[in-house]
């Protein structure tokens, strides 16, 4: 009797195994997307050292500063709901698959997988796009492309195995079903062009490259209309370009750069950057995302104010239930507060260029270096306290931020 309950017990582990195999196998294009998108430093900083590379660690999109297009607005919030909801796709779907497969038993044909063969993929596509509009690196761009077309590869994978296993069932359940959408319009675009190939792989290369090279030009597209729709104020007489993560005039902007480099603390750190020029990017009091700008020394830095595990159980909670982001994680607007802004001075600089003109500041190959940091109170311009961060932004020194 005990021999048939082990033997049980590794017939359900080998089940098991076998479906978090699937699982990983599934997952594994988006996994190495979102890994992308946090933890990619050695990569981005081997990127930066070539003019031919060095424009993928650069962002498309106001990731982190406020403007005046209602529509760039919209994205940023709407990208976070893509993204939970692309997630609660995956989640329902992948639990309707297994459940199918260890329990029930037979072809998933409900919920999701009445208007789509391959749901869970789509989600994560959705999952992906709504990523990249909270966090729009060029090179996150293309690795979300890359994904896209590894799930269509995975998906054409996966209908063989279930022709193979269910055969008539899943043929019958199959015919009229898009693989992602329903009617499948991408398909029936591939199979009237480049479809029509010789050999069938180099239509799919084709797709590919065709793809990456529309993207990257609409995001290029999408670059400058983001900065014609922020306040950038350019000093050439001090070799500077400010920038205001808040939309403000452009005397208001000029007054509080003033107000920051008339101190001789802030021109004794700002004479380090050689004939560099100086990017002063003014951030609003409470925002959130300092980090992407400078790091102040341990010793230095504001203490925690909660455990590793609650800040990462924070962060989940936020990806997957999108309204619970503060509402001033942007910052607050500095007509509305007598709170100090911090204008933050750096050095432009590409590592394979020695002279830099202030015109190419604001490329998005150009690696920005903090200098100082100096808090200014937008009421009456004066200054509050300057404080000398590393050399680097969290991510680190070689790695390109907004």
């Amino acid at each position: 009797m005990s021999s048939f309950k082990n033997l049980g017990r590794v017939g359900t582990l080998l089940v098991l195994a076998v479906a978090a195999s699937e699982v990983l196998i599934m997952i594994s294009p988006f996994a190495g997307f979102f890994y992308a998108s946090v933890r990619f430093e050695p990569l981005l900083g081997i990127l930066s050292e070539s003019p031919l590379t060095a424009w993928l660690d650069g962002f498309f999109l106001n990731h982190s500063v406020v403007t005046t297009s209602a529509f760039l607005e919209w994205q940023r919030t709407i990208g976070r709901v893509v993204f939970a909801l692309g997630l609660w796709g995956f989640f329902i779907s992948a639990f309707q698959v297994y459940g199918k497969k260890m329990i029930w038993g037979g072809v998933a044909k409900g919920l999701l997988y009445r208007f789509s063969r391959h749901p869970q993929y789509l989600c994560l596509g959705i999952a992906g796009w709504g990523l990249l509009a909270i966090w729009p690196r060029f090179l996150l761009l293309g690795i979300w492309v890359t994904m896209l077309f590894l799930y269509a590869g995975l998906a054409r994978f996966e209908e063989w195995r279930m022709e193979d296993r269910y055969g008539e069932e899943y043929r019958q359940y199959a015919a009229g079903k898009g693989a992602f959408l329903p009617g499948s319009p991408i398909r029936r675009l591939f199979e009237a062009t480049l479809g029509r190939f010789h050999s069938r792989a180099a239509g799919w290369i084709a797709a590919y490259v065709l793809c990456l090279a529309f993207a990257f030009s609409f995001a290029h597209l999408l670059r400058g209309y983001t900065q014609a729709h922020t306040a950038i104020l350019a000093r050439p007489e001090q070799n500077a370009t400010v920038i205001s993560a808040w939309p403000q005039p452009h005397q208001w902007t000029a007054r509080i750069f003033q107000a920051a480099v008339s101190d001789r603390q802030v021109r004794r750190h700002l004479q380090g950057r050689g004939k560099h020029p100086v990017v002063a990017t003014i951030l609003p009091a409470r925002y959130r995302m300092t980090g992407m700008y400078y790091k102040m020394p341990k010793e230095q830095a504001p203490p925690q104010r909660a455990a590793t595990t609650r800040r990462i159980a924070r962060i989940v909670v936020g990806f997957l239930v999108p309204w619970s982001r503060p509402k001033d994680f942007m910052g607050v607007d500095p007509d509305t507060t007598k709170d100090a802004v911090q204008v933050v001075f750096s050095r432009a600089e590409k590592p394979y260029k020695e002279d830099l003109t202030l015109e190419e500041a604001l490329d998005a190959s150009v690696r920005l270096t903090p200098l100082v940091v100096a808090h200014v109170e937008p009421e009456d311009g004066k200054l509050a306290r300057v404080e000398v961060p590393l050399p680097q932004n969290n991510w680190g020194p070689k790695v390109v931020m907004p």
